[in-house]
């Protein structure tokens, strides 16, 4: 289903970005993506590559700048996303997780980086209020690696190990609530009226 509401916009040709936006979103992201792998390992790197794959939808498919469609169910998302990170932080994520790789967390350096990616989140939600183009990238990343990405991984982790692994209660819910989004930014119509069509000679 993903792979048919993303492949529908990008055949629908639809390009929301300038030039501008494009150079902008990439020092974004590069900028992150290094902060990310400074700050908390390798053990992020899911989550950049998750960001990269957010950048390439964000540039190439048809997503709909429209608040009323999209802003509740970013909202929702964002929501689920506080609870998810309340689970990981109460079962012990921040040790788990980056255990499978030699290494763990700080409690206090895992509730910084949440906040600050749930501040990002924040205040994407408020860029798509005022149709800002670049909120959309952040919010595509939410759907995408907040989301299906993140929540996919949790069920999968759990299931190679073969036991409950912290943040599998509320991983179906980013899951559900990022293929939500998802629909939200590429499904039906806008509410935007279409442009106008072009008159034929002889019409």
């Amino acid at each position: 289903m993903l792979v048919r509401i993303l492949g529908r916009a990008v055949a629908d040709g639809v390009h929301a970005v300038t030039a501008g936006d494009r150079i902008v979103g990439a020092v974004f992201v590069l900028v992150v993506v290094t902060a990310q792998a400074l700050w908390m390992g390798r053990a992020s790197m899911l989550l950049s590559v998750g960001l990269v794959i957010a950048y390439l939808v964000w540039i190439t498919a048809g997503w709909k700048n429209d608040p009323a469609a999209v802003l509740p169910m970013c909202l929702v998302a964002i929501t689920v996303q506080c609870l998810h990170f309340t689970e990981e932080f109460l079962t012990g994520f921040q040790r788990q997780f980056p255990k499978l790789m030699g290494y763990e967390w700080s409690d206090a350096r895992f509730v910084a980086f949440n906040m600050a990616w749930l501040a990002a989140f924040v205040l994407a939600a408020l860029g798509v209020y005022r149709r800002v183009p670049l909120a959309y990238l952040v919010v595509l990343f939410l759907a995408l690696g907040g989301g299906v990405g993140n929540g996919a991984g949790h069920l999968l982790l759990s299931a190679t190990q073969g036991k409950y692994f912290p943040g599998l209660a509320t991983a179906p819910l980013c899951l559900l609530a990022g293929i939500g989004l998802l629909i939200k930014l590429f499904g039906g119509t806008s509410s935007d009226p279409p442009p106008p069509r072009l008159r034929r000679a002889g019409e």
